[in-house]
């Protein structure tokens, strides 16, 4: 069975490529062709088929598109990028996504087609007493990406085609980029917030393709369970913990809510069963992560002697 993943080579694509390579799929990349991206295709050793395109063209993604018997659409412009430039967002998160779906009813017959939308959707939800699930909260997003991934959800399913949309929660990765740094203080201290690990996404991805007549027509919400729910604070506290550095200070987070709550992921682990790993997990690969870039000796070193004498001014520079 051949897959088309769409934005394939961003950080959570090419763990999904994994994914589906590793149980027996062809694969085959579709993303636009930029260093960055040639660059990390290459952890995929060769094994997948790359088509460099732009999903915003459709003669690109008709291309993408022979010869498949599934997709999985996860091409789509992320925060900051996607408030910094809403116009792009909109082309890439609406209108490719648009192209995208005309694409498939020209060719004639249905195929499986999963959309990884964002529990942006649901917008923020600072008052809510129990966990969001889409059955019992209307989407009211704030933002751009938000707004762009709610309309993407609703051309879907005026479509026709076969579809299920994956609500994902936000995804932390083992290498930071100065997007994510800026991302850090957009989230208050005190924002429930819950985990799920970037292999558990994959995992949840992947078992709705194989399970798509369980999953068809349905919003599932992709997050980590009740055992991985927090407080902002504490994710980042113990992130930071790692290498010995205290909290940023309090007044370089935001206090306006953001759209990362809980979540009821009853309906979506009985169908897909993602659900396998921890933040404790996360941090263990974390810590080797480091390790491994910077060497054994790096987070002694930070834990021993940076963090306790000059932890404090570290964190005034992020």
């Amino acid at each position: 069975m051949r897959v088309l993943i769409t934005g394939g080579a961003g950080r959570l694509g090419i763990t999904v490529c994994k994914t589906f390579l590793h149980d027996g799929f062809r694969v085959r990349v579709f993303d636009l062709d930029t260093p960055r991206n040639r660059k990390s295709v290459k952890r995929l050793h060769g094994k997948a088929e790359v088509i460099w395109g732009d999903i915003t063209h459709p003669d690109s993604v008709q291309k993408a598109l022979e010869g498949i018997d599934a997709v999985v659409h996860m091409a789509g412009i992320l925060p900051p990028v996607a408030y910094e430039r809403p116009e792009l967002a909109t082309k890439v998160n609406v209108d490719g996504t648009k192209i995208i779906v005309d694409s498939i009813k020209e060719m004639g017959h249905h195929i499986p087609l999963v959309f990884t939308s964002s529990v942006a959707a649901f917008g923020p939800t600072p008052s809510a007493t129990q966990p969001l699930c889409p059955e019992k909260i209307k989407p009211n997003p704030k933002g751009a990406y938000g707004e762009t991934k709610l309309q993407a959800e609703k051309i879907f399913q005026e479509s026709g085609i076969d579809y299920v949309i994956l609500r994902l929660t936000a995804t932390m990765y083992l290498s930071f980029s100065i997007n994510d740094l800026k991302r850090m203080f957009t989230v208050p201290l005190n924002n429930r917030v819950e985990y799920c690990h970037p292999n558990d996404t994959a995992s949840a991805i992947l078992n709705a393709v194989k399970n798509f007549t369980q999953v068809k027509g349905k919003i599932l919400v992709i997050s980590g369970g009740p055992e991985q729910r927090m407080l902002y604070k504490d994710m980042i506290h113990a992130m930071m913990g790692i290498m010995g550095l205290p909290l940023p200070p309090s007044r370089k987070f935001t206090t306006e809510p953001y759209y990362l709550d809980w979540y009821d992921t009853t309906k979506s682990q009985e169908l897909l069963k993602f659900q396998r790993h921890t933040f404790a997990d996360y941090l263990k690969d974390y810590s080797k992560e480091l390790a491994r870039q910077y060497g054994s000796g790096f987070l002694p070193f930070m834990r021993r002697f940076v963090g306790p004498v000059f932890g404090k001014v570290v964190v005034q520079f992020f």
